[in-house]
Formats: C-alpha cells, sequence, structure tokens
C-alpha cells in the first residue's frame, strides 16, 4: 500500500464529493499519476487545478509534486499491514504483528512537519501548566506522556477520571496547553474537554488518526498518526504505537530545551528503590 493510501485514510472524511473523485482516481491510477502534471491530470480527470492543488494540501502535502512523490512509495510485502492467520506460527505473528506497528510508525513520520512540531514545542515551552488528557485507550498515551515530562521542569497535569479532566480543564488559562490524545477525534467527552479550553483560550494541541475530525477543527495544532485496522488488530491499536512515538518525540524536543538537573534528581532517587 502506498504512504498516499494510508494518508488518505486518516483523511478522508469531510472530503467533497469532488476531492473524493479525484482521491479514487489517484488510487487506482498510481503510477501514470506520478508522471503526469498538474494540468494534465486536471485534464484527464475534468477536476480543475485549484481543486487538485487543495485536495493535496487538505491532506498535508506541501504541494501536488510532494503528493506525486508519495504516490510511488508503496511499502514491501514484508513490512506492511499484513493480515494474521490462525495457521501462522507464533513467530509469523510476532513477524506481522512488528512489521505493522513499524508500517504505522514511518507512515505517521512522514506527516510531520517541522512548523507544526516547532509550534508544538513553543508552546509547552511557555505554558505554566501542560495538561495530558484522553479517553479509553488515547489515556493510555496521556498517562505515557505524563510519566515522560515529569522528568523535567515543566509543570505537568494528569488524571485519569473523565470528571477530575473535567475539573482540571476548567482551571487551565491562556497561559497553559492542552494536549489532547483521540484517535477518532469524534469522542464526547473529549470533544467536551476541548470546547472547555477553547472557552478559556487555553491552546490545543491534538494527537489523532482522523485530520479532519471535529477535534481537528477545534485544535490550535494537529499532529496525525496513521494506521490501518486489520482483520485481528484495530486501527487503534496500531496508533496507538504511534502516538506513543509523537508524545516521545515531543519529549525528546522540549526535554532537550530544559535544565537537565530535574532528570537527574529523578534518576537518583528512583536508583534508591533499587536492591543492590
Amino acid at each position: 500500500m502506498s504512504n498516499f493510501a494510508l494518508r488518505l485514510h486518516a483523511y478522508q472524511n469531510n472530503l467533497s464529493d469532488k476531492e473524493n473523485e479525484l482521491a479514487q482516481y489517484l488510487l487506482k491510477n498510481q503510477n501514470e499519476v506520478s508522471h503526469s502534471t498538474i494540468s494534465e491530470l486536471s485534464q484527464k480527470t475534468g477536476i480543475s487545478t485549484a481543486t487538485i492543488s487543495r485536495f493535496a494540501k487538505s491532506l498535508g502535502y506541501d504541494s501536488f509534486q510532494d503528493l506525486k512523490i508519495n504516490l510511488v512509495q508503496t511499502d514491501t510485502d514484508d513490512n506492511l499491514f499484513v493480515e494474521i492467520s490462525p495457521n501462522d506460527s507464533p513467530k509469523t505473528i510476532a513477524k506481522k504483528t512488528f512489521a505493522s506497528n513499524i508500517d504505522a510508525l514511518r507512515a505517521t513520520e512522514d506527516t510531520l512537519n517541522d512548523a507544526d512540531l516547532k509550534k508544538c514545542v513553543d508552546l509547552i515551552l511557555q505554558a505554566k501548566h501542560v495538561a495530558l488528557f484522553g479517553l479509553g485507550a488515547s489515556n493510555v498515551v496521556a498517562l505515557d506522556g505524563y510519566h515522560k515530562f515529569l522528568r523535567t521542569t515543566i509543570d505537568v497535569i494528569y488524571v485519569e477520571d473523565f470528571h477530575m479532566q473535567l475539573m482540571n480543564a476548567a482551571r487551565l488559562t491562556s497561559n497553559d496547553v492542552m494536549i489532547l490524545i483521540s484517535h477518532s477525534g469524534e469522542n464526547r467527552d473529549a470533544i467536551a474537554l476541548a470546547k472547555l479550553a477553547q472557552s478559556r483560550q487555553t491552546p490545543i494541541i491534538l494527537i489523532t488518526s482522523s485530520a479532519n475530525s471535529t477535534l481537528a477543527h477545534i485544535a490550535d495544532v494537529k499532529l496525525v498518526s496513521i494506521a490501518e485496522e486489520s482483520r485481528y488488530r484495530t486501527e487503534a491499536l496500531h496508533a496507538l504505537i504511534a502516538q506513543i512515538s509523537i508524545i516521545d518525540a515531543l519529549f525528546m524536543m522540549t526535554a532537550i530545551k530544559t535544565d537537565r538537573k530535574v532528570a537527574l534528581e529523578i534518576r537518583q532517587e528512583i536508583n534508591k528503590t533499587r536492591s543492590n
């Protein structure tokens, strides 16, 4: 499957009829389109060059040329969201599971860009408090982020219970930042948290697998995790690995710019609990 197809899977919601028509044409004619100009594609499809250009940017590409490059970037059979068979050996199942996770990571990395990442880093470093929220499986990602950011000078907030998340969100201000994780971007409780933050003018960093979701339109900056559903593993499980890796990246980009004394002190205290 091409990187384009994987990205389309995350961005496909809310595409116009013309954009969906274009998407299907691109999927069926990937090799041909990869050698076409935007004008040639417009003539073949009857879709204006402006719509094609807008479509490319709506999928997170810098330009139509960037989209064309991704059309032919296809993963090998050994590194695809391959199906697991009941007849597979334990080693084969493990190999396919690792391959799927690696594929999700590579596809997700391809969606990230310097501008969004820099904006996230600036928001986190300038914030008085960084609040990490997520429901269900996304709460695992939030907890992982909390565990990591505790090793920095950043004042980080995390609670598991949704009502306590609401209480904490109600205390946030424009000087804080909310990192919200939502796979679908349509979870009712996650939307409630985002709208509360929005009403308090608190910047929102969204980590999601749905780039055109309700939450994606509320957030100040979105980081998209790419994953595909298979028979034995839902796309949410693939996305979890990618989302944790996004948290890892945010942590590394911010931690390197903060005082490392805190991390050393924490490490020393943890070492005291270990037996000799």
